[in-house]
């Protein structure tokens, strides 16, 4: 059986399912491994695309108006540090070194929350109002089944 995410939604008509498969394979003589645990959805690629592309967007700006060669990458390290900020970490008698956030590790409204601050930011700081791509800003925005079943 796949992995599945049991909603308040969609666990009546789930719970029989998982029940059914682990009768399924105990019946065979097989061990079953079970696992709670709360889900919570990792960033969507769409969410990934349009922050790729924003960035892109970005770079391109400060290239036309300040005649910065900045990468998308640069713009991604510049604004991940202003949204989230920076530690140090020092490791005995090693140098220390600064570290941000990395945002692979937000989940789909913490990311979509930093996709919303760096819209508004460009908008507020820079005059530079995003693209809002139809498909992907509201796949990004609003979501997409992400193996949940309903």
């Amino acid at each position: 059986m796949a992995k599945k995410v049991v909603t308040t939604t969609n666990a009546q008509y789930l719970m029989p399912q998982i029940g059914q498969a682990v009768r399924a394979l105990l019946k065979q003589g097989k061990n079953v491994v079970i696992e709670f645990k709360e889900y919570k959805a990792e960033r969507s690629l769409a969410q990934n695309r349009l922050l790729w592309l924003w960035n892109q967007i970005i770079a391109d700006y400060f290239r036309e108006h300040y005649g910065q060669e900045n990468s998308s990458e640069d713009v991604h390290e510049v604004f991940v540090r202003r949204k989230f900020g920076v530690r140090v970490i020092q490791a005995g008698n090693e140098e220390p070194i600064i570290v941000r956030k990395r945002t692979r590790k937000l989940n789909t409204k913490e990311f979509c929350e930093y996709l919303n601050w760096l819209e508004q930011y460009c908008a507020e700081y820079l005059e530079l109002l995003l693209p809002q791509p139809d498909d992907l800003y509201h796949l990004a925005m609003y979501g997409e089944s992400n193996n949940v079943a309903h």
